[in-house]
């Protein structure tokens, strides 16, 4: 399959002149959480993990309305990650999934044959290949059975550095008695953080606990059903992590997009390696 089969078209893009506001106010388009730097080839790329942190960098200690416009006043080239690994619209999406996996990229910017970026291709969308693979494997052979997780009462400020600091994209949120209630991505918090900078009012960020913008409920799913199952169950309900509970309703394990890609880069090799085989 050919990743422009896949990929997301007319992906948020910017130029390298404009400032953060632009690319906060831009970064929650379609669901995609990344900002292309352009000019028109691709310069660089801005993530929800980069402006997240960018955000907190400007408010260390506290965070007034003068932190939020200066800020607001900084070109996003100033922060973007360039160079940028990209792909082409007619390369294979093996490729492209061997790229993400090898290099821990969550997606790729898709260039035409001008070298101007046409689209952009995530791990979501490369989890549609397992359509077309047999069930192999159950959920608990790639799921990740140390969860961390978050106290409902924490504030979002504390959650998102959590996040940052240990690489996570997404936490359970739980009550007193370890109780699964929901979970907070960054998803979340780079959305009260992007009405934060365009309001210029650091409260919408800052006030809140994660109780207050957690998702619920939660979408579980057993250890045993197939990673095809599991994949087909985030790419329907648009969500990025499946968790497992254990008998008691405790929090078990956590399978993510991440994980399946790894899952059916592992499953895509496994079955080329079988047919040099025979």
């Amino acid at each position: 399959m050919l990743v422009k089969t896949l990929e997301i078209l007319n992906p948020p893009v910017i130029s390298d002149k404009d400032n953060l506001t632009i690319a906060f106010k831009k970064i929650n388009e379609r669901g995609i959480g990344r900002i292309i730097i352009a000019n028109p080839k691709v310069e660089g790329i801005l993530s929800t993990r980069d402006l997240l942190s960018i955000f907190l960098s400007f408010c260390t200690n506290g965070c007034t309305q003068g932190n939020l416009y200066k800020l607001s006043t900084v070109e996003a080239s100033q922060y973007m990650t360039s160079p940028v690994t990209v792909i082409t619209e007619n390369a294979d999406t093996l490729e492209a999934i061997t790229l993400m996996v090898t290099r821990n990229f969550g997606s790729l910017v898709v260039i035409n044959e001008q070298g101007i970026p046409s689209g952009i291709i995530t791990e979501r969308e490369l989890l549609l290949e397992f359509q077309d693979l047999d069930p192999l494997f159950p959920v608990y052979h790639f799921m990740t059975k140390k969860v961390s997780t978050i106290d409902q009462h924490t504030d979002l400020t504390t959650a998102t550095k959590q996040m940052l600091r240990r690489g996570f994209r997404r936490l359970p949120v739980v009550d007193e008695d370890k109780n699964v209630l929901g979970i907070i991505t960054a998803a979340d918090s780079i959305k009260s953080a992007a009405k934060s900078v365009t309001k210029l009012d650091p409260d919408i960020f800052f006030a809140k606990t994660v109780k207050d913008i957690m998702r619920t409920p939660l979408v579980v799913i057993e250890e045993d059903r197939s990673i095809n199952e599991a994949a087909s169950m985030m790419i329907e309900k648009s969500i990025g992590s499946l968790v497992i509970l254990d008998d008691a309703g405790k929090i078990k394990g956590i399978i993510t997009e991440r994980d399946l890609l790894i899952a059916l880069h592992y499953q895509i090799h496994l079955s080329y390696v079988g047919k040099l085989k025979t």
